[in-house]
């Protein structure tokens, strides 16, 4: 018997358009009035996984950042994070700066982005460099950053630091990290190519589940993961079932033990009445 359901957002929770249907709000309504835990492990940060939480009727500590960081979406405290040290912010920032790469910090409600060339903020996918594309990117808490003395001068938490560039610089960048001292922090390239997802160890998707379920008192066995991309593949692989979206990648489906349908398709809450609802 399932006890907790963990959820990726985009690609699962939320459609195409970025909404929750009607359908998957009273479903996991349904699910939490019979007993089960529903929450979430998004790649979001806080600010931008906060209101999907608050539509889905969620209001347990869900997992952002990959699972960096757990939050209560109610009260806004943070029930555990795991923020980088700052020999190891300098250690990443240094062996990337000087270089033509794309550079992102993650402070859990900020993306502070800099780029040196205007050419490499092409590596920001989730912004078309329009005025109206700034505007909604500021409102949804990215900040652009002038200088590099300037984005190695932010003191906030840093919880996730991502570098994007041509392959040959990003392996050299990789190297230069793994020459220093670095044994608590993953580097992650298999999510995008071109990219570093770095973070404290443990800032991945399924070590956010086991927190999660450490939390709630219950064994990953007891525990459904549903998810699309690839930073859900660990958690796919590790929890009791892991189920693909419909829309997931063929690789990603493969690796699942159940494909269910689409986020077009109201896939996610069909899993949820098939494992915990019994319909």
């Amino acid at each position: 018997m399932y006890k907790l359901a963990v959820l990726d957002i985009d690609g699962t929770l939320i459609d195409n358009k970025g909404n929750i249907s009607k359908k998957t709000i009273q479903t996991i309504s349904e699910v939490q009035q019979s007993g089960g835990i529903v929450t979430i492990c998004t790649g979001r940060n806080i600010r931008k996984a906060l209101p999907i939480a608050k539509k889905a009727g969620i209001k347990v500590p869900i997992g952002c950042i990959d699972g960096a960081i757990l939050i209560e979406p109610e009260t806004k405290n943070i029930v555990e994070g795991l923020e980088l040290s700052q020999y190891e912010i300098d250690l990443i920032l240094s062996a990337a700066q000087s270089k033509q790469v794309f550079v992102e910090l993650n402070t859990g409600y900020i993306y502070h982005k800099f780029a040196e060339n205007e050419d490499d903020y092409r590596y920001d996918i989730f912004n078309k460099r329009t005025p109206i594309g700034r505007i909604k990117s500021y409102m949804g808490g990215v900040r652009y950053i002038k200088s590099f003395p300037q984005l190695k001068a932010i003191t906030s938490p840093i919880y996730q630091i991502v570098i994007a560039g041509k392959t040959d610089t990003i392996s050299e960048i990789k190297h230069t990290i793994q020459q220093g001292d670095c044994n608590n922090i993953d580097i992650r390239e298999h999510l995008w190519d071109k990219y570093l997802f770095i973070s404290r160890k443990g800032g991945n998707k399924a070590s956010g589940v086991k927190r999660l379920c450490d939390y709630f008192r219950v064994s990953m066995s007891e525990t459904i993961t549903i998810g699309d991309d690839r930073n859900d593949i660990d958690m796919l692989e590790e929890a009791g079932l892991g189920v693909a979206m419909g829309n997931a990648q063929e690789d990603i489906q493969k690796i699942a033990d159940y494909v269910t349908a689409s986020n077009e398709q109201n896939g996610a809450a069909l899993a949820l009445e098939k494992f915990f609802l019994k319909k």
